[in-house]
């Protein structure tokens, strides 16, 4: 006897990779950097960017990072919506003019994570270490959106560095409020969310 695979049928709206790292530095400010490592996006396409916004001696430097032009411009397109219609979504990188950059992961010597951004003009390494043990994740439409079904395996990390342009950027994890909310269970501000997928559902 053999068995058939389940087939969702609602539209894939995107399956990818997304890695957050929020440090909080000793002002009480924070430091930002995200990677977006699309598989598929509906509205966005396939490809990998990266947004940063870290504060400086000289002010805050705020950046959006694609593999194309494009694919960046289309990312915070995509953000700004999403805000708009009062979701969440990050301010960081929307507003700048996308750059574009050399994305890419690093191997680690443990279960962790080593991405570095290479642009012209800036080079971005952040990296996450010191996991919790992994959760696997599925949240029905009402839950994280009122539309879309959600499923992904999140890993929580208790350390992570980030340096911008050879200067390590001063900081660290912090307790997230909204996610322990949401899963129930401690989960740091740096973590990343594997094999992300949003299906509308029907």
């Amino acid at each position: 006897m053999t068995s058939s695979p389940s087939i969702h049928p609602g539209e894939v709206i995107h399956s990818m990779d997304h890695l957050v790292l929020d440090l909080a530095t000793a002002d009480g400010t924070t430091a930002y950097a995200t990677i977006y490592s699309l598989g598929h996006m509906r509205d966005v396409g396939a490809g990998r960017v990266a947004l940063v916004r870290i504060p400086t001696t000289n002010g805050v430097l705020d950046r959006c990072f694609g593999e194309t032009i494009g694919l960046a411009a289309r990312m915070q397109r995509r953000l700004r919506a999403i805000r708009a219609e009062g979701g969440p979504a990050p301010e960081v990188g929307t507003s700048s003019r996308p750059i574009q950059a050399t994305i890419r992961r690093l191997p680690t010597s443990e279960q962790g994570e080593h991405w570095v951004v290479e642009s012209t003009d800036h080079t971005v390494s952040a990296s996450w270490s010191s996991a919790d043990l992994p959760v696997w994740v599925s949240a029905p439409a009402g839950t994280f959106h009122p539309s879309r079904d959600y499923v992904a395996t999140m890993i929580s990390y208790r350390r992570a560095e980030l340096i911008v342009d050879g200067t390590m950027v001063e900081g660290a994890p912090y307790a997230h409020a909204g996610w322990e909310g949401r899963l129930g269970r401690p989960f740091s501000s740096c973590h990343v969310a594997l094999a992300e997928t949003a299906i509308e559902a029907v």
